[in-house]
């Protein structure tokens, strides 16, 4: 008998059992949020993606690209990666502080606590400008038109909803007009392959798409993103 050849078969058969680790993870930025608010005038916003503060009638698309917004507005869903942006192209009849027309909740709709640091108070005029949000594990940043106007550093690290049109007191908007939001994330991501060790929450690239590991469990053949929809979730 060749030992050897029984000892090599033993092995491989306890790494298919177990299932090898994951490759190294490349980092990638993924949208998980473009809207262009195409639809028909008079719509709502889409519900699955958006919650309008004091009911849908508060926001409605006109028809030609663009929300009008009476009401503060955020994601339905929250974004725990930790890394990411948001952009928003937005219209205010007066100038307004950059967190008014886009600004960031916790998961109970809540301002998060923390610290905040003006960079630049320079006002912006009554027409379009694009807001941006760049988020860390330890800042949030905000800019208008590329030029950084405000650092907050929150107190705890949690999940953030993306609101436009927070006002003051009431919370009620100034009045805007909102062109297009996108919101992209930065994760780890290890390539599909069968007979591999995948964790919850891992987040896999198959056929150029990023899944996110919904169970625990050593992948085989036939057990693609595509196929299994029960272990993975798209992103």
């Amino acid at each position: 008998m060749n030992w050897g050849r029984l000892a090599a078969a033993v092995l491989l058969g306890t790494a298919l059992l177990a299932g090898e680790p994951a490759a190294a993870a490349d980092t990638v930025s993924r949208v998980v949020l473009d809207d262009d608010f195409s639809g028909a005038r008079g719509d709502a916003p889409g519900t699955g993606t958006w919650t309008v503060d004091g009911g849908a009638e508060r926001a409605w698309q006109d028809g030609s690209g663009r929300l009008v917004l009476g009401s503060p507005m955020r994601t339905a869903k929250t974004f725990r990666q930790a890394y990411g942006r948001a952009e928003a192209r937005v219209w205010m009849n007066r100038a307004d502080e950059a967190w008014r027309a886009l600004g960031v909740l916790d998961a109970s709709g809540r301002t998060p606590a923390g610290e905040v640091e003006i960079l630049d108070s320079s006002p912006v005029g009554g027409d379009f400008h694009t807001y941006a949000i760049d988020w860390t594990p330890t800042t949030i940043t905000w800019s208008i038109d590329g030029r950084a106007v405000q650092r907050f550093t929150p107190a705890e690290k949690v999940p953030y909803a993306v609101v436009l049109g927070l006002g003051s007191g009431d919370r009620r908007s100034s009045g805007m007009l909102v062109d297009r939001v996108t919101v992209s994330v930065r994760v780890k991501v290890v390539p599909w392959r069968a007979f591999t060790g995948y964790r919850a929450g891992q987040h896999v690239e198959y056929d150029e798409e990023v899944y996110r590991v919904r169970e625990p469990h050593t992948s085989l053949p036939g057990w693609q993103p595509t196929l299994v929809p029960a272990l993975f979730t798209r992103i």
